[in-house]
């Protein structure tokens, strides 16, 4: 289960606003785990702009993100995950970051 889940056009929109650990933040507090700390959150608002804006100017803004992945049967979860397609026919998944333990 992602925190977020949008493409990369998506979330650079969502941080133009500035309203990215701020969603964060509150799909945190709606059952997804313990409140985050204030140097995640800032790592959040730091760090998830600058890859979304990467990623679009790549040229790869339909690419999916989701961030803050729980992995399965673990309390580990992923900074990030990158979905989409290789042309011309290949799916292709990139996980940016090491899993962690939720506390």
């Amino acid at each position: 289960m992602a925190l977020i889940r949008r493409s990369a056009a998506s979330l650079a929109a969502l941080a133009d606003t500035g309203s990215v650990a701020e969603l964060m933040f509150e799909q945190t507090l709606y059952g997804y785990g313990p409140r985050p700390s204030p140097g995640e959150a800032r790592s959040w608002s730091r760090s998830i702009p600058v890859l979304a804006h990467d990623l679009v100017q790549a040229g790869l803004g339909q690419v999916e993100v989701l961030l803050e992945h729980r992995l399965p049967l673990s309390s580990r979860r992923v900074d990030a995950i990158l979905a989409g397609r290789h042309p011309p026919t290949r799916s292709s998944f990139l996980r940016r970051g090491r899993a962690q333990a939720m506390e």
